[in-house]
């Protein structure tokens, strides 16, 4: 409950307050201020459990680059019109040699997943489906969620911050 109120405000914030600059921080209990990473995690941490689906970029289902992707616009690090994959994910920020908050990490040769780094040692993705998980139904038959897993340190093929800047 609490997570969701302080979604509800983190949203008034940036796109109702018409008369100040939006900002990417937010204040909880009046003694935390909330960075664009900490905000993007919490609300990667959120999605937990939803179901991935193929294509799918908003919270209705998910597949690997549209979390990551939904989650960036949500900070707005990411154009809101735009769409890529994996790969294209990987191209456009700066690569890092290891792991922290809001990172990305990336697998395959060539890179075909992706998911959101909670910390140096754990990821949240949309994993466990593929081109034919596209329903709920499917979803729930293959395992197909969104999780948070130990990132497979000896599988990774490389990790970009999007919080450092843009290629």
């Amino acid at each position: 409950m609490k997570r969701v109120r302080l979604l509800k405000e983190l949203i008034l914030n940036l796109f109702w307050k018409k008369k100040e600059k939006p900002t990417m921080e937010i204040k909880i209990k009046k003694e935390k201020i909330m960075n664009e990473r900490e905000i993007a995690t919490m609300i990667a941490v959120h999605y937990i459990g939803t179901f991935y689906k193929w294509g799918g970029d908003d919270p209705s289902g998910f597949d690997c680059s549209g979390l990551a992707i939904e989650l960036l616009k949500s900070i707005g690090k990411f154009p809101r019109k735009e769409d890529r994959t994996a790969l294209g994910l990987s191209n456009m920020f700066t690569k890092v040699a290891k792991p922290k908050e809001g990172c990305l990490v990336f697998y395959g040769n060539p890179i075909s997943h992706v998911e959101y780094c909670y910390n140096e040692n754990l990821s949240i993705g949309a994993s466990g489906g593929g081109s034919k998980t596209l329903t709920v139904e499917d979803a729930i038959r293959q395992n197909a969620f969104i999780k948070m897993r130990p990132i497979r340190k000896d599988k990774v093929t490389c990790y970009v911050d999007p919080f450092v800047s843009i290629r």
